[in-house]
């Protein structure tokens, strides 16, 4: 009866290394002062993305004289984001979005912020800076990128994009991964869409995009059957083709 359960103890002690092992560490998981605050000069493409939501707070005697207007813009990633002028805080206020620096049409730009007031996902790219008038902040968008779902989901915002590399046996690292608002990288070997619940279709047209425009994930770290890194995709963001004529 001794040895019966001394093989089982021993069996599951050997299991723990195991189980341990099957959450691995995220270097790009935290934020950190590693991370960097400079949008200038980005060579990697991977700062001034933001989350934008609509303010949709109904007025009252006690609101103040912006409810109802705008939209609330967040850096991905970041605890803070810079107000124009003002302080940092968790989000800021943009009072309007101009949609002049990525040259659609007037039609197309108020179709995505129509989109945008109705609750549909976007990470938007661009600047936040003073109104002309110097009464509020807006945010000028560059780039527009289209959720896969309207999901508020958990997970590390990175862009990924084929790097050129080719192997001859798995695992290979043929991806890199910027952590977005970030210095940070690593190289991938596999991103798995299957959690984000976007049909096949629309994955296989999102893996399409690893090989162009890169691909915004927002997931967690995980080691695939070949014992490479990946990236799970609890969402994914394609990036919209502008202009758009």
């Amino acid at each position: 009866m001794l040895r019966a359960s001394l093989f089982v103890g021993l069996v599951a002690s050997a299991l723990l290394p195991a189980c341990a092992a099957s959450t691995p560490d995220d270097e790009l998981g935290q934020e950190s002062a590693a991370d960097g605050e400079d949008g200038k000069g980005d060579a990697a493409a991977a700062f001034t993305y933001y989350n934008v939501r609509p303010d949709l707070r109904a007025c009252s005697l006690n609101s103040p004289g912006d409810c109802g207007v705008g939209f609330f813009v967040s850096r991905a990633n970041r605890s803070t984001t810079q107000c124009g002028r003002g302080v940092a805080q968790a989000e800021c206020k943009a009072l309007s979005i101009n949609w002049v620096p990525t040259a659609m049409p007037a039609s197309v730009a108020k179709s995505y912020e129509d989109r945008l007031r109705a609750g549909e996902s976007f990470v938007l790219r661009g600047t936040l800076a003073p109104t002309a008038d110097d009464r509020g902040t807006q945010l000028s968008v560059t780039e527009v990128w289209v959720g896969s779902s309207n999901e508020q989901v958990d997970g590390v915002f990175t862009v990924v994009k084929d790097n050129g590399i080719r192997c001859i046996t798995a695992p290979c690292p043929s991806l890199t991964e910027r952590r977005l608002n970030s210095s940070l990288s690593a190289q991938l070997a596999s991103v798995d869409l299957s959690d984000s619940g976007a049909d096949e279709a629309a994955q296989t047209l999102a893996r399409n995009d690893l090989y162009g425009n890169g691909l915004i994930v927002v997931g967690y770290r995980f080691v695939d059957d070949a014992g490479g890194k990946g990236r799970t995709a609890n969402k994914f963001f394609t990036r919209a083709p502008v202009p758009l004529h």
